[in-house]
């Protein structure tokens, strides 16, 4: 009776024990893939990162190129859509001019049309807009959702001219818009398995920031 206990036991055991280094073996394997899977996810969001910055730079850029044109033409840009068409880039969903902070002119200006908007009583553009009017300021604001649908950042810069006796007058507004999703569409779609929510993003800039 003995003799059969142990047939039986010893097997078992080994089972046991094959079945708890398996198991190990296992959990090691996915907390290594985690590791990796973080990392990897971290590299992507730096990299996503830095495209973002380029983007906004790009739109710093083109808003002071219109800033001096317009200084030059004593507030007036002629063929808009002509000279905006040949500042647009990958990186630009659009480009705008607001006289007094009106916005009037966009480029494309189709699928646009919802954005001609008065930046300066915009319940969500407003306090940001008057900072950069009243502070001689070139601003950042967003993520937030455009008018025209979709999710984008906003370069706005203010542009004055010398008047008499050095006095400076708020002309209005150059803005650029850089869509987010075209920036954070890899890591939004789960990439090695983590997400990375719009909605919180959008939380930590929504008040706009200063360059």
């Amino acid at each position: 009776m003995r003799t059969i206990k142990k047939k039986f036991i010893l097997p078992f055991i080994v089972f046991l024990v094959g079945m708890s280094a398996l198991g190990g073996l296992v959990y090691a394997i996915k907390s290594n893939q985690q590791k990796q899977n973080r990392i990897t996810a971290n590299l992507n969001a730096m990299t996503y990162a830095e495209r973002m910055k380029t983007d906004i730079m790009k739109g710093i850029g083109v808003t002071g190129t219109l800033e001096q044109i317009l200084i030059s033409e004593d507030g007036k840009i002629n063929k808009f859509s002509q000279v905006a068409k040949n500042m647009m880039t990958d990186s630009i969903q659009s480009i705008q001019i607001a006289p007094n902070g009106v916005v009037t002119n966009i480029y494309p200006e189709e699928g646009n049309e919802a954005g001609k908007i008065d930046l300066i009583h915009d319940k969500d553009r407003g306090k940001i807009s008057c900072y950069a009017r009243d502070n001689h300021a070139l601003v950042m604001q967003g993520p937030f959702q455009l008018k025209q649908g979709g999710f984008g950042i906003a370069v706005r810069n203010p542009v004055y001219l010398q008047k008499k006796r050095k006095q400076k007058v708020f002309l209005g507004i150059c803005d650029s818009y850089h869509s987010c999703t075209r920036n954070f569409f890899g890591l939004s779609e789960g990439a090695f398995g983590f997400w990375i929510s719009l909605q919180n993003f959008k939380d930590s800039f929504s008040m706009g920031d200063e360059l």
